[in-house]
C-alpha cells in the first residue's frame, strides 16, 4: 500500500484551531452538559474530517502524478516531432521551440529563446516573413509560406511555415517543414523541361548543319591526300580539318542534350577515361592539380566519349576559375550507397567523380541557374563562354541514369559530385582487335538523298579501292541490287541513309533488301542518333552504323571489319 503523504505545518495549524473553535464552542453552550457521549462524538467526526482530508490529498498527489506524465508526453511529442514547431511573440521574439527545430537551425534552445525569429531569415525572404506575422496577428487567420533560413556555415534550408495566432493574440505557433529535397526535384525538373525544348530546336539544326559538315569533311580529306596538293595548301587544308572538327564537337555537344544525344553505352572502366579527359583540360595551364583513380575501380556502362566530354568540361571550368597557387583535385572512387544516400539516387553502387577546386567559387543567386541552356558567367569573348558546358554535363550525366551535385562558397571554390551506377565487371567485354589495312576490294552500294554527300562518298570510296555505284533512294537501291545479284556481280556492302526526303529511306530499304538476300550486309548512315534504327542497328538487320559527320578512316576502319566478318560495332565521330 502505498504510504500516506506527510501533513504539511500549514494543514496542522488550520486542524489545530478548527479544534479549538469546537472545543470553545461546546464550552459556551455548557461546559456542565458535556458528557462522555459527546466527547466521543466529536473525537469520531475528527477522525473522520482527517481521513477525508488525507483521501482528498492523496487523490490530489495521483492527480499531480498524472499532470507530470501528460506534461513529460507533451514534452516528448512535442520535442521530438518530424517537424519544427515554435512559438513567437508579437515582436517576432521566439517564446517556445521544439529540438527538431534546434538541429534544423543548428543552433542549441537557450540561444534561440528571446532572440527575434527573423535572424534566422535570408534577406531576399525578410518582407515574406513580416507579411506572414501580420497576417497572424492582424487578420487572426491561418496563413502559411515557403522562405529560406540560413545557417552559420552551412547552406540555406528551404522551409514552408504554417501558422495560427493564439486566441488571446499575444503569440503565434508556427509549423515548419524542410523541403529543401522538394524544391531541389522542382528546379531540376524545371533545368529538363529547358533542356527538352531546347533539345528539340538543337536537335534539328544539327541534323542538317551534320550533312554540310560531311560534305566539307570528306571533301577536306580527299583534297588534302590528293598528290598534287603543295605543302602550302596542304597546310591550310590541315587547319581547315582542325576547324571542322571542333565544328562537330559543337554539334556534338547539342546533340547530346537534345534527343539525338543519346548515349552509346558499353561496360567500360573508365579510370582511364577520367585521367586522359581531365589531363586533356588541365593540359598546358600553369597550375597545380592533383589526379587520384581508386584501385580497381568499378565498370561503369557509359558512352566513352561523352563521359571524357563530361569531365573536360568540368575540370576545364574548374582549371579557368583557379589563379595562383591554387590547386585542382579530381577523384575518382567507389561508393555502396544506402536507401537514405541524400543524393536522390537508388540504393546500390556507384561510381564517384570528385572535381573540386580553390577558385572564386560560384555566389548563392548563381548556384541554382549553373545547368540551365545558355547560361553563363563568362564573357562572350575570350573565354567563350556559350552556355552549354554545364547543361551538356547535366544531360549526359542524366541519360546515364546518374546524378551531378555542386556545392560552392565564393572565396573558398567549387566542388562538383559525379555519381554513375556501377555494373558488373563480367559485363566487360574486350576491345575489337585492330582492323587490317584497307584494299580488299569489292563492290560497294550508296543509298543517299543529298547529292553532294552521295558524290563525295563516292570519290572517297574508290580512292580506298572499291567500285562504287550511287543511288538516291530506296527504289534505286533495290533495283541496283537485284540487277547486281543476277549479273553475279553482287554487292559486298550497301551504305543506306537512314532519312530520304520524299522516297523510300534505310527503314523500308533494309527490309526490302533482307528479303531479296537475307545476308545482306548493310550499314545505316544518319544524322538522328536517337533513332532505334541507329541505337539498336542490329537488330533492325544492319552490321553497323555511322553517324554523320564521319572520317573517311571510321568509314575505311567500319567497312574492313564487315568484308573481314569481324564483329562490328556503332561509329560516332
Amino acid at each position: 500500500m502505498k504510504p500516506k503523504p506527510p501533513i504539511s505545518s500549514a494543514e496542522t495549524n488550520l486542524r489545530a484551531r478548527a479544534e479549538a473553535a469546537l472545543r470553545d464552542q461546546h464550552l459556551n453552550r455548557s461546559s456542565s452538559s458535556s458528557s462522555d457521549a459527546d466527547r466521543a462524538k466529536l473525537i469520531h467526526e475528527l477522525q473522520v474530517h482527517q481521513i477525508e482530508l488525507e483521501m482528498q490529498q492523496e487523490e490530489l498527489t495521483h492527480t499531480c502524478d498524472r499532470l507530470e506524465l501528460e506534461r513529460e508526453k507533451y514534452s516528448d511529442l512535442y520535442d521530438f516531432a518530424p517537424v519544427s514547431y515554435l512559438s513567437l511573440d508579437r515582436e517576432g521574439g521566439i517564446a517556445e521551440v521544439n529540438l527538431t527545430c534546434t538541429r534544423l537551425l543548428e543552433t542549441e534552445r537557450s540561444k534561440l529563446l528571446h532572440r527575434p525569429f527573423s535572424r534566422y531569415v535570408e534577406s531576399k525572404d525578410q518582407q515574406v516573413f513580416g507579411a506572414l506575422l501580420r497576417t497572424l496577428f492582424e487578420l487572426k487567420s491561418r496563413a502559411s509560406c515557403e522562405l529560406a533560413l540560413c545557417r552559420a556555415g552551412r547552406a540555406a534550408v528551404e522551409v514552408r511555415i504554417e501558422g495560427l495566432a493564439t486566441a488571446s493574440g499575444r503569440e503565434c505557433r508556427l509549423v515548419l517543414t524542410d523541403i529543401t529535397e522538394r524544391k531541389r526535384t522542382e528546379a531540376q525538373q524545371l533545368v529538363l523541361g529547358k533542356l527538352e525544348s531546347t533539345g528539340i530546336l538543337a536537335g534539328g539544326i544539327a541534323h542538317d548543319f551534320n550533312n554540310l559538315l560531311s560534305v566539307i569533311l570528306m571533301n577536306t580529306e580527299v583534297a588534302r591526300c590528293t598528290p598534287s596538293c603543295e605543302p602550302e595548301a596542304a597546310s591550310h587544308l590541315d587547319a581547315a580539318m582542325k576547324a571542322l572538327l571542333l565544328a562537330r564537337g559543337l554539334t556534338q555537344q547539342l546533340l547530346t542534350f537534345a534527343k539525338g544525344g543519346a548515349p552509346i553505352r558499353t561496360p567500360t572502366e573508365v579510370g582511364k577515361v577520367i585521367e586522359e579527359s581531365s589531363r586533356l583540360a588541365l593540359g598546358g595551364r600553369p597550375l597545380r592539380y592533383h589526379i587520384q583513380v581508386e584501385d580497381d575501380l568499378w565498370p561503369v556502362e557509359v558512352d566513352p566519349a561523352q563521359l571524357g566530354q563530361v569531365v573536360r568540361n568540368i575540370v576545364q571550368n574548374a582549371a579557368e576559375a583557379t589563379t595562383g597557387d591554387g590547386l585542382v583535385e579530381i577523384r575518382a572512387v567507389n561508393r555502396s550507397l544506402t536507401p537514405d544516400n541524400g543524393a536522390g539516387l537508388t540504393a546500390g553502387c556507384y561510381i564517384q567523380v570528385t572535381i573540386a577546386d580553390q577558385g572564386t567559387g560560384i555566389p548563392p543567386e548563381v548556384l541554382g541557374r549553373i545547368f540551365d541552356p545558355y547560361f553563363s558567367t563568362k564573357e562572350r569573348g575570350a573565354q567563350k563562354g556559350m552556355g552549354l558546358g554545364l547543361t551538356i554535363c547535366h544531360s549526359v550525366v542524366r541519360m546515364h541514369e546518374g546524378t551531378i551535385r555542386v556545392e560552392s562558397k565564393p572565396g573558398v571554390g567549387t566542388t562538383f559530385h559525379i555519381y554513375l551506377p556501377a555494373c558488373d565487371r563480367r559485363m566487360l567485354t574486350s576491345s575489337l582487335s585492330p582492323t587490317s589495312p584497307a584494299g580488299t576490294g569489292g563492290r560497294i552500294l550508296v543509298m543517299e538523298d543529298e547529292a553532294e554527300i552521295r558524290k563525295i562518298l563516292g570519290t572517297t570510296l574508290q580512292r580506298m579501292g572499291y567500285t562504287v555505284q550511287l543511288v538516291e533512294d530506296g527504289l534505286g537501291a533495290l533495283s541496283a541490287y537485284e540487277l547486281a545479284r543476277s549479273s553475279g556481280n553482287p554487292f559486298a556492302v550497301v551504305l543506306l541513309d537512314l532519312t530520304v526526303r520524299g522516297g523510300m529511306g534505310g527503314r523500308e530499304t533494309i527490309l526490302a533488301l533482307q528479303r531479296i538476300d537475307p545476308g545482306v550486309k548493310a550499314i545505316v548512315m544518319s544524322g538522328y542518333w536517337e533513332d532505334p534504327m541507329v541505337q539498336s542497328y542490329a537488330a533492325y538487320g544492319f552490321q553497323a552504323a555511322l553517324a554523320k559527320p564521319f572520317e573517311a578512316t571510321q568509314l575505311r576502319a567500319l567497312i574492313d571489319q564487315i568484308l573481314t566478318s569481324r564483329p562490328a560495332r556503332q561509329h560516332r565521330s
